[in-house]
């Protein structure tokens, strides 16, 4: 059983604004994860989805060669998205598969902390500033995006 569905998007920069005048995040080249929890997530999965993140192989370099955020380094963004956990039935989504929000919550945090943890380990992403940026859980966020491409992936773990 699956764990957690991510979307990866491939951006030149983008813009998370945390509510309607409130904060801001941004990143340049880089990342963005889309990331929602499935009922059957462990701790042990939390690892796997963190790993996963980090070194997933989309990002161009200069010789057109893909590279993980880890290795390219470029910046990375988090973005809790609830929905993904949704399945049409009929005309409605239904989220029967989705975990409990309190749960869902403590799991993007530490999902974010291991993120963070697994790229600090790296002295090729910590030598060239790269950053981690997150979005909040549980809240409305408005997200830009600079692409140089539809390269969009989704992907279940």
């Amino acid at each position: 059983m699956s764990s957690a569905k991510i979307v990866f998007q491939c951006c030149m920069s983008a813009k998370l604004l945390v509510e309607e005048g409130g904060s801001e995040t941004t990143i340049n080249k880089g990342l963005i994860a889309y990331v929602a929890f499935l009922k059957d997530c462990s701790d042990e999965a939390l690892h796997k989805i963190a790993e996963t993140i980090c070194t997933v192989r989309l990002i161009s370099d200069s010789n057109d060669r893909l590279r993980s955020v880890i290795d390219s380094p470029c910046d990375l963004l988090i973005v809790p998205q609830f929905c993904l956990s949704g399945k049409l039935k009929g005309k409605c989504f239904q989220y029967h598969t989705a975990v409990p929000k309190v749960a869902a919550e403590s799991l993007y945090s530490r999902l974010v902390k291991s993120c963070d943890t697994f790229l600090r380990s790296s002295a090729t992403w910590l030598s060239k500033s790269c950053k981690l940026s997150y979005g909040t859980f549980g809240i409305r966020q408005i997200l830009s995006i600079e692409t140089n491409g539809p390269f969009t992936h989704v992907v279940e773990l």
